[in-house]
């Protein structure tokens, strides 16, 4: 039973540097933020800060890994444009809050950090002999990633007035247009 206990502490101290960080990020950007700072702000002590994250990248990611695993499930056939709906209004009713999760440095982070997601996600098709002109299998990660995140940040930021669906769509087309491409099969083992 000790060990239930010390799961849910490190959970709840995980999710307070996590709430800490999106709230300070919100408020004073990213690039100035500290680790101290955060510490302060979820009340814990800065030791104890790096023993959950690394780096203010790590807890960056941790706060991007809900959306992120939205985003990269579109690899495979594991989400429908349906399901990315909600996440795709919650983007667009806190833009003038969240915007600058859609800007640089945050935005290039989140790429990498998508990709990372992705990339275990792709499997190719033994009908094209595998990767077409050798491209990098973490290159196409990369590519797709990226048009996912620029396709969501030129919606929000270009004040185009398209639908949640509409977008939904486009993100799930586009993704199995790039599989297909690179001789990526539509499923994932």
């Amino acid at each position: 039973m000790p060990e239930r206990s010390s799961d849910r502490r490190a959970q709840r101290t995980r999710g307070a540097l996590v709430s800490a960080f999106v709230e300070l990020v919100l408020t004073r950007g990213y690039e100035a933020l500290t680790a101290a700072e955060v510490s302060r702000k979820a009340n814990i002590g800065r030791s104890t800060f790096y023993l959950h994250f690394a780096s203010k990248q790590e807890l960056l990611r941790e706060a991007m890994l809900i959306p992120s695993n939205r985003m990269a499930a579109c690899i495979g056939g594991d989400v429908t444009p349906r399901q990315l709906i909600p996440l795709l209004d919650h983007f667009r009713e806190q833009r003038t809050v969240n915007g600058i999760f859609f800007a640089d440095p945050i935005r290039s982070l989140w790429v990498k950090s998508l990709a990372a997601l992705i990339e275990p996600r792709l499997t190719f098709a033994a009908t094209t002999g595998g990767m077409r002109a050798g491209v990098p299998r973490s290159l196409v990660a990369l590519m797709i990633a990226e048009m996912q995140i620029a396709l969501i940040t030129h919606w929000l930021k270009g004040g185009f007035p398209l639908k949640s669906e509409l977008i939904a769509a486009m993100l799930v087309a586009n993704t199995r247009a790039t599989l297909a491409a690179f001789g990526c099969s539509e499923r994932a083992k």
